[in-house]
């Protein structure tokens, strides 16, 4: 783990990433502190996640995003090709697989309990990571509302037949829109819209 210019670096399972220096807390920087450490919060923890991504898959398209909330925190990793379509179930599981050694524990539905994970991580030159987000969430799927996600929307509109049970109700309400474009576009800022209208080449 080295010091940069407000970042910090430390290498897990063989990898590099980069965090805030805010998130290495030093032994007795406060009363509290009995040792150094690196604080992963849900934030951090989103970082380490989507850099992961980025490192080994590239031509994944990532979003993450973390929430805290009373009692806890989680995050929440999309993932997709770059038309939008889901990835290879193998480098899915492999990402989550990633993504869940950062949780705190997992939930125990038949006690209704909540489960911290016991022993300590560390990075590979043993420097605590702690205070893991409660929950991580991956999703093979673009973020709602992106670009990804809509071109994801008009390929299925395109493959849609008279076979699936909502085709002729869809199409109806396509028409009466004046195009899938139209019809969608209230559910769109108008960024997503020029966005969206200039990747799919559409009127």
């Amino acid at each position: 783990m080295n010091k940069m210019s407000k970042k910090i670096k430390l290498t897990i399972l063989g990898e590099e990433y980069q965090l805030p220096i805010s998130a290495l807390k030093l032994k007795k920087d406060s009363q509290w502190n009995e040792e150094t450490y690196i604080h992963m919060s849900a934030k951090h923890t989103a970082s380490v996640i989507k850099q992961y991504v980025k490192k080994n898959f590239p031509d994944i398209k990532v979003w993450s995003k973390s929430q805290t909330y009373s009692g806890g925190s989680s995050v929440d990793v999309s993932l997709s090709n770059l038309d939008g379509s889901e990835i290879e179930q193998n480098v899915y599981e492999m990402i989550s697989e990633f993504g869940n050694q950062f949780k705190a524990g997992s939930f125990n539905g038949m006690e209704d309990i909540y489960e911290y994970n016991e022993g300590t991580k560390t990075t590979d030159n043993n420097t605590p990571l702690k205070y893991f987000p409660s929950y991580v969430f991956c999703k093979n799927a673009p973020q709602w509302g992106s670009v990804e996600y809509w071109m994801n929307e008009y390929n299925n509109f395109k493959n849609m037949t008279s076979e699936n049970p909502n085709y002729e109700h869809y199409m109806g309400m396509v028409k009466k829109a004046g195009g899938w474009l139209s019809m969608n576009k209230t559910y769109m800022t108008d960024k997503e819209f020029n966005n969206v209208k200039s990747k799919l080449n559409l009127v």
